[in-house]
């Protein structure tokens, strides 16, 4: 993918804590994260009977058709990590019916980079627990479900490692010794747990990923970008060209799931070596969370264990009309841009095209 951003804007320069240790995460301040927050959250209230009007049989497919690629089991485990009840938990619906899970504008991180691949399945054999997430965008002005958006997704692996930056100890932050990081912050070009896709006629896209670990300073999360007016190329390259970005925000999970994920191998390994931030001590998850949001994905088991899968779902609303400054929100200064071989590309499209025909 590429942005037609401009970036002049983004060209920042580097305040002395970023250029000492530019891989830490720094959010901007707080009160312009809820001033963006509430800006939103004035018109998403009136959402709530549009998005439960549009109940109906989609939840069952979803499953049934996960199902059957993970499982032979025809029946989804009744299980989930939700704070709430099952019977108190929203239900699954075109767009997920609750106008609660809703994902604030944050910040973009220091480890996004320009030029991930066009694709669904972004696992590319990294180890960890298997997880479908499908995440709906809604018109926070309409509340309609927002078709042909492209969603950018990405996170670090079960070690807390980033593609593109796996010369980062994610234990310190700080590049590994002898490694060389370059002038965007990058080491690699590495793409593993990125990518980006869009979203059907209901409004949802869904990414299968393994699930998530941790690094210093942050709860377990994930990033995702909403370019509501994007094009891909149609030369065999899916570049995406955008002029804007309508959402950055970040996702995060119940600390029940958290915790018995990294009881598992491989998550389980880096526990030894460090110390996770929880939920409550992170620096984005309460500004996430706040003024009636909850960035929290809704999970289940796929199957009838841990190891057989999870899938999760959320819903962000969006603002389509506004334009998201990235330089109020890249700590790092500039966008990095990975390359792409053909190859790359093209494995990536068979893979997709691979496990979507087994549904």
């Amino acid at each position: 993918m590429r942005f037609a951003l401009a970036l002049a804007g983004i060209a920042i320069s580097y305040i002395s804590s970023t250029s000492a240790h530019p891989h830490k995460e720094t959010s901007m301040p707080e009160a312009m994260l809820h001033k963006r927050s509430h800006a939103t959250s004035r018109g998403l209230s009136h959402c709530a009977d549009s998005i439960a009007k549009r109940a109906g049989g989609l939840a069952d497919e979803r499953r049934r058709n996960l199902q059957l690629r993970k499982i032979e089991d025809t029946k989804l485990a009744a299980r989930n990590w939700d704070s709430r009840g099952l019977e108190e938990r929203a239900k699954y619906t075109e767009i997920q019916n609750d106008t609660c899970l809703l994902s604030p504008d944050t910040i973009f991180g220091p480890y996004f980079v320009d030029g991930e691949l066009y694709r669904h399945d972004v696992r590319e054999g990294q180890e960890g627990i298997d997880m479908y997430l499908d995440i709906g965008l809604i018109n926070a002005d309409t509340c309609e479900p927002i078709s042909g958006a492209y969603i950018d997704f990405w996170h670090c692996n079960a070690s807390g490692i980033y593609s593109g930056y796996t010369g980062i100890d994610p234990d310190t932050v700080e590049a590994y010794e002898g490694v060389t990081v370059r002038s965007d912050g990058t080491t690699d070009d590495k793409t593993f747990l990125r990518g980006f896709t869009a979203t059907d006629e209901n409004g949802i896209a869904e990414f299968l990923s393994t699930f998530p670990g941790y690094y210093a300073s942050r709860t377990t999360h994930i990033h995702i970008a909403v370019h509501v007016n994007g094009t891909v190329s149609e030369d065999g390259t899916n570049t995406l060209t955008t002029s804007s970005i309508q959402h950055v925000g970040q996702l995060f999970f119940n600390e029940s799931l958290i915790n018995e994920v990294y009881a598992m191998d491989p998550y389980t390994a880096h526990l030894s070596t460090l110390d996770r931030v929880t939920n409550d001590a992170d620096s984005i998850y309460p500004v996430a969370n706040a003024d009636g949001y909850s960035a929290v994905i809704s999970a289940q088991l796929l199957g009838s264990t841990l190891a057989d899968g999870i899938v999760g779902y959320i819903t962000v609303g969006v603002n389509v009309s506004e334009t998201f400054d990235t330089s109020d929100s890249n700590p790092i200064g500039v966008i990095p841009t990975v390359s792409l071989s053909a190859g790359a590309e093209a494995s990536a499209s068979a893979l997709d095209a691979a496990e979507l025909l087994t549904v």
